[in-house]
């Protein structure tokens, strides 16, 4: 059985001003975003992953650096970066204010499966599950009895997430967004097709003040 801890990346500046922050984008981590990440990688630290998968970006890249300072069992990990666990892609949208009342953004947040982003050159909810779902898949075949860490983005997990678990399109937002340096963990029986939600968008473990 595999089991993924999935951690979204820590609080970033385009975050804290709420514009949308795709895949074609980056802004830095904020302080607290890296304390964020430091308090997940304490809470991480006495799990020995056989395996961490990153996204390209350099906020999950950051964060991900930031967790594995903080754990006891480096040695022989196996650390690799993936485009394909880059954020979805905003298009024309990148970097601009998000406007709630917008209908594709509605549909985003609440109806994937009525999603269409062409209007402004955006990436499709399929392309993007199709993807993300390649890699981890790769990754359940690699590592069958393996413990493994992804670092990546709010959009691309919980939709990856929830269609791992069986959900229907429409359901792929479900229970979002996730918050930064979020864990939620997955389990993959290698005869089973669809992975088990074991916890889900957990901060427990976070001590600052999110106004900091």
């Amino acid at each position: 059985m595999t089991t993924f801890y999935f951690v979204r990346h820590g609080k970033t500046e385009l975050n804290l001003s709420l514009r949308f922050q795709g895949g074609e984008i980056d802004s830095p981590l904020l302080p607290i975003g890296v304390e964020q990440a430091i308090q997940a990688g304490r809470y991480l630290s006495d799990i020995a992953f056989d395996m961490v998968a990153v996204s390209t970006q350099k906020r999950a890249m950051d964060t991900a650096n930031y967790i594995l300072k903080e754990n006891n069992h480096l040695d022989s990990l196996t650390l690799h970066y993936y485009d394909s666990l880059r954020e979805i892609k905003f298009g024309e949208r990148e970097g601009m204010e998000i406007d709630h009342t917008d209908e594709q953004t509605s549909y985003l947040r609440n109806r994937p499966d009525l999603y269409d982003p062409s209007v402004f050159g955006g990436e499709t909810i399929d392309d993007l599950v199709t993807r993300s779902t390649k890699t981890i898949e790769k990754i359940s075949e690699d590592y069958p009895d393996g413990k493994v860490l992804i670092v990546a983005h709010g959009v691309l997990l919980i939709t990856l997430i929830n269609a791992l678990a069986g959900k229907e399109k429409s359901k792929w937002r479900e229970g979002g967004p996730l918050a930064n340096t979020s864990i939620s963990i997955l389990e993959k029986n290698q005869e089973q097709s669809v992975y088990t939600i074991t916890s889900f968008n957990d901060v427990s473990y976070q001590s600052t003040n999110e106004e900091a």
